[in-house]
């Protein structure tokens, strides 16, 4: 084990640099030995140990990660040490990309390899920004990801399955794989899969996932035409109250297309979230969904509901927030001027 404070160095020591040693240490000898030392002794000292410190660099550097090798050749610059070459064909797969690579082919071996690696990919694509990135330059690394997966089964191990889904909610925040994923066919399937069964991590996962890849408009438009809008809304009448709140962030998002307000608002996300407020969960959130919701017909006429509207009088009553005040006056407004008002879905 390397002693604490020291950096472990890999392969044997080459005879360039045990006699670069040797002489650096006749020097430093000399100087100690001196009353006074050199301007050119000193000169020398810091050359032997600048192309000391480079060989050591240009052995390892091929070997380390993106972040680490931006790191080195920040200290080269800062230090005036040529920086270190690497050998390696611009389309040479990043040691990242060989390491995803290889938990990817593990996932199609024994339950206890697929484990092992689901566990890891979730590990490093939540720390490492670089594992992430990879999936958007492997092939089919998506559909690799998600092999063990069935979306008729798809809790049959639910800590697999926790942490494969846990692996795209980590992935699909790297912007270059937000198309990538939405646009995969097993994708949706298994996230509005995973939002009715699977452990309480996993469910909040999943909507989650959703949310992040719906920060795209043109994903709004994949995800509203899916399976995934019912288990996302039946999420929110009954999930974990840590699910409810992920839930609550795609329905918002997703309900900045029109045609995803007027599908939620057929599946009855008015009355859900009706529901939702009496319990006093989120209320400023819920009342910005249900303040974009009653821009349209129908959403209107279940606020209107004889039922539901001195209900929604009392909740608005109770909470004084400048949000929530900000959403009752829209919704509001578009109520009293239906039907003058209401716009279509086009």
């Amino acid at each position: 084990m390397a002693e604490e404070g020291k950096t472990p160095l890999t392969g044997e020591e080459t005879s360039s640099e045990t006699e670069l040693k040797k002489e650096l240490q006749g020097l430093l000898k000399v100087i100690l030995e001196e009353d006074e030392c050199s301007i050119d002794m000193t000169i020398n000292s810091i050359g032997i140990l600048s192309r000391l410190t480079e060989m050591r660099l240009n052995q390892s550097v091929g070997t380390v990660s993106g972040s680490a090798q931006e790191q080195i050749l920040q200290w080269c610059e800062e230090h005036g040490v040529a920086p270190p070459k690497v050998d390696h064909d611009i389309d040479e797969p990043t040691t990242d990309q060989c390491y995803v690579n290889s938990l990817l082919e593990k996932l199609s071996s024994s339950l206890s390899d697929q484990k092992e690696a689901a566990k890891e990919l979730h590990s490093q694509t939540k720390t490492m920004p670089s594992c992430r990135a990879v999936f958007s330059e492997i092939p089919d690394g998506i559909s690799r990801l998600l092999n063990p997966l069935s979306a008729i089964k798809v809790d049959s191990d639910p800590e697999l399955q926790e942490d494969l889904i846990a692996t795209v909610l980590n992935i699909s925040t790297f912007d270059n794989n937000k198309k990538l994923i939405a646009k995969h066919p097993v994708v949706i399937p298994l996230l509005a899969a995973s939002m009715r069964s699977g452990t309480i991590a996993t469910k909040r996962n999943a909507a989650a996932a959703l949310f992040t890849i719906s920060t795209l408009d043109s994903n709004k438009r994949i995800i509203g035409n899916s399976s995934a809008l019912v288990p996302l809304l039946e999420l929110l009448r009954v999930g974990h109250p840590l699910a409810v709140k992920d839930a609550v962030s795609a329905i918002f998002s997703l309900c900045q297309l029109r045609k995803n307000i007027v599908k939620f608002t057929e599946i009855g996300a008015v009355k859900v979230i009706m529901h939702k407020l009496n319990d006093g969960i989120l209320v400023d959130e819920l009342l910005g969904i249900l303040a974009l919701l009653s821009q349209y017909q129908h959403a209107i006429h279940d606020i209107k509901d004889p039922t539901t509207f001195p209900q929604f009088i009392q909740i608005i009553r109770k909470n004084k927030s400048k949000l929530a005040q900000k959403a009752f006056d829209t919704i509001l407004y578009n109520v009293c001027m239906f039907p003058t008002k209401i716009k279509r879905a086009h």
